[in-house]
């Protein structure tokens, strides 16, 4: 095979990286949900689910995002 330690470890690490983002684009906007429905009982309010659900999708987004360069400056 011939392939450096270092090429392996580095294809491993890239693999794991995107592996993360449909977890990174799932998890996200289900906390901001949770998190907007417990501000939404606390406060007595109905619309704090929407923001935070916005929220998540956008800090998901922006995390696939941080990954993908990253990925893309390993290469």
């Amino acid at each position: 095979m011939g392939s450096k330690p270092e090429d392996r470890y580095s294809m491993l690490r890239q693999a794991g990286l995107v592996t993360l983002i449909p977890f990174l684009l799932l998890v996200s906007p289900f906390v901001g949900y949770f998190l907007g429905r417990f501000l939404d009982k606390k406060l007595h309010t109905s619309f704090l689910w929407i923001v935070f659900l916005g929220l998540g999708f956008v800090a998901g987004a922006r995390e696939v995002y941080k990954i993908i360069v990253r990925i893309s400056k390993e290469t």
